[in-house]
């Protein structure tokens, strides 16, 4: 039997991180995950300013960099509004300083790094920090005391037995998280409707920043990768995802051209470079992220729809913020209960308004005339512009009002005066075989 302070289990963006800020803190961690690295994975990959600014904090921004563009511009086009800026430095700084107590590392760019080259370069890092890394190591069960966890039995690679002990072992092992399964962590909120997403990786196309697109219930994005690539990805209501998929690839075009006609063409002018990929379903959820002797972080303990791309960050938000409260606990100078509960605390205040923000912006539906009015009253004002940007970024809360004149947005309501007739908006599934395709679509 071996013995660690901390067991980690899964070694991607929320694992590595994990154990490399106990590792910093001088404890003994130890990480397993079941795959080998490098390895891909499905994910849209992309990582906001306060994301990039944990991973500078981390000490991996600059590998990150160096392989992957980076911009500190971004453009978000909704109907006809169209909003460009960037996330205020300033905003970044107010939010670490609330929640960390610091600004170390602060950055104001983001970028879209492979999953394959980004898990890599946590991993490395993790070892370098003094983590013991075990990959292809396979947890097959919880060592229980007293109902209490103290413990993994797992298979290495060789097919050898694994028992190792440890004070706290924690889960970050995913959406489909095996560990939540096996302490038994209940799901305690969910929201069932989704998006669809189908995206895919292409050369041959000129268009620097992430560029976001909003029409009727569809989306679309596109932004540069590495190796010179662009992801490029529609999303749609999770209820027509079986009819899309009957002939995806003509719809991830149909679907482009009528979100983003500009775009569309340079995305068809470009060469696809690997298969697509797809999210047919993604039920949102809250589980119970503590109990004796365990815990859960990234999208093991949550998660939420992929249209904000906020899933990394918060990864690495728990991962630093988890660390921080268990510090005290294996020092002995707090109780496991008081550290966990703070931190459980601490973190559902920094989350819950985003999260509930993500799930309504999942359902697609059509925006309203008053939203239109607001968002076109936004767009002409570059300071509301970035507070909108930084409230997306969940950078600056939503409970932070942008200050605009009543006069303006009903001006601008006025634009909008027939926006919301039945004929303008596709509310039905356009992908239905039996059903009239959206004029636009077809």
């Amino acid at each position: 039997m071996e013995d660690f302070d901390v067991i980690v289990v899964g070694a991607s963006v929320a694992g590595a991180p994990t154990a490399t800020w106990l590792a910093r803190k001088g404890h003994r961690v130890l990480m397993v995950d079941k795959a080998g690295f490098p390895r891909d994975t499905n994910s849209t990959h992309f990582i906001w300013p306060r994301g990039m600014s944990y991973l500078n904090r981390l000490g991996v921004a600059d590998a990150v960099r160096a392989a992957t563009p980076y911009f500190s511009q971004l453009e978000v086009n909704i109907e006809d509004v169209h909003l460009r800026g960037p996330v205020p430095i300033e905003d970044v700084r107010r939010r670490f300083i609330a929640l960390h107590g610091d600004d170390e590392g602060v950055v104001g760019y983001y970028a879209g790094p492979r999953r394959y080259f980004l898990d890599q370069v946590l991993v490395d890092h993790a070892r370098r920090e003094g983590v013991d890394v075990r990959l292809r190591t396979t947890v097959k069960s919880l060592v229980v005391e007293d109902g209490r966890v103290v413990g993994i039995n797992a298979i290495d690679p060789e097919g050898r037995e694994l028992q190792a002990r440890a004070r706290v072992v924690i889960g970050a092992d995913g959406r489909i998280s095996s560990f939540a399964m096996m302490v038994g962590a209940k799901t305690i909120h969910a929201r069932e409707k989704s998006t669809f997403a189908y995206y895919g990786y292409f050369e041959g196309i000129d268009k620097p920043e992430l560029v976001i697109h909003k029409r009727g219930r569809f989306g679309t994005a596109i932004f540069p990768t590495m190796d010179k690539k662009h992801l490029a990805l529609v999303y749609g209501p999770t209820a027509w995802w079986s009819d899309f998929s009957l002939d995806a690839e003509q719809n991830f075009l149909r679907t482009f051209r009528y979100v983003a006609p500009d775009v569309a063409e340079l995305v068809a002018r470009g060469t696809r470079t690997e298969p697509f990929k797809a999210m047919g379903r993604m039920v949102a959820y809250h589980r119970e992220n503590w109990g004796p002797g365990w815990a859960l972080v990234g999208d093991a303990g949550s998660f939420k729809d992929q249209w904000t791309a906020m899933g990394i960050t918060h990864a690495l938000r728990d991962a630093e913020l988890i660390a921080g409260h268990l510090d005290g606990y294996l020092r002995n100078a707090t109780a496991w209960e008081d550290a966990m509960g703070t931190y459980a605390a601490v973190r559902m205040a920094d989350y819950e308004g985003y999260w509930n923000f993500v799930c309504d912006g999942a359902e697609m539906a059509p925006y309203t005339t008053a939203q239109l009015a607001y968002f076109r009253a936004v767009s002409r004002n570059p300071a509301a512009v970035s507070k909108l940007l930084a409230q997306i970024g969940d950078t600056v809360s939503f409970e932070s009002p942008i200050d605009l004149e009543p006069s303006a947005i009903e001006d601008h309501a006025r634009h909008y005066g027939a926006f919301e007739r039945p004929e303008l908006q596709p509310v039905d599934n356009p992908f239905r075989a039996t059903a009239p395709a959206e004029p636009a679509l077809a």
